[in-house]
Formats: C-alpha cells, structure tokens, sequence
C-alpha cells in the first residue's frame, strides 16, 4: 500500500482533520511563550499594528520602537522574561497568563492552533500543538470547513 501524503488520510479522501479538532482554550498562555523551532515571533499587519498602537494610545511608529523587531525583514513582538517567573521569555504583550491587548491581538493569536504549517502534517500538529497546549482535545469540535476558514483568514 502506498504511503498517505503529508496532511491526508491513509485513504486519500482529505487532510488528516477531515472529521474536524475538539479545541477549547483553557487561557493557560503557552502559546504566547517561547518554544523555539521557529515559534518565538508574533508577527503583525501594518493595520494590526496600527489598531494595537491606538489601543495602547501611541503613535504607531514609537508603539513598532518600543514593542516590535526586525526579524527578517518583517516586524516581530519582541519577546521579554517571563512575568510568573518560569524560565525562558514569551510575548511582550504576555502578562502572567493572559494577553494584555487581547481585544486587538493579531491574526496569528486569534486562529491558535489552526495554522497551515502545523494543520499540513498531523506529526507537527502532535509535536508542535498537542504536546503544548491543554485546550486541544477539549471544548468545542472544530469542523473542518471552520478549520479552512480559519485558515484562508490568514492569508486574506
């Protein structure tokens, strides 16, 4: 028998989530912390930055100098020390467990965890979801045309 492609079904008939994820966010914060492999940047549009720097009441160009880095080429949260006192670093904008501007967070907090890189091998969804965050496996089924919806938000 011929190996599944990454992100399909043994039978080919769609993407390993093609029966929808059981997802409810417990609010524990480990998403915003750092966990390295690439998962150590917030980025954010021109217009989110622009909303989040309004509600923070700054002028847009001193909220992306006291808040945002250059990574690559685009512009990143920084990461700042762990306010609980674990070890490690998390989003700047993490106060304890919870999102300081929750109300304008960017596109990538509000679709956690359904991302296309870790959606397209249900091995990253284990290594890099799964094994972080409490809140997959519970709450409400996802279905899968909410799953791609979700998706396309992201690269709208």
């Amino acid at each position: 028998m011929k190996p599944a492609a990454k992100g399909k079904t043994a039978a080919g008939k769609g993407p390993w989530f093609k029966d929808g994820i059981r997802f409810g966010c417990t609010a524990c914060g480990d998403c915003c912390r750092n966990h390295g492999e690439g998962y150590d940047y917030v980025y954010s549009t021109m217009r989110e930055r622009r909303a989040i720097a309004a509600h923070l009441g700054l002028p847009q160009a001193e909220f992306e100098r006291r808040y945002c880095e250059d990574v690559e080429g685009l512009l990143s949260f920084k990461s700042a020390p762990l306010a609980d006192g674990r070890p490690g670093k998390g989003c700047i904008f993490l106060a304890g467990n919870r999102c300081s501007i929750y109300a304008v967070r960017p596109t990538q907090c509000r679709t956690f965890p359904f991302w296309p890189e870790v959606l397209a091998d249900r091995e990253v969804w284990r290594r890099d979801v799964e094994s972080l965050c409490p809140g997959v496996g519970s709450g409400p089924l996802h279905s899968l045309d909410e799953i791609r919806e979700t998706v396309e938000r992201q690269r709208a």
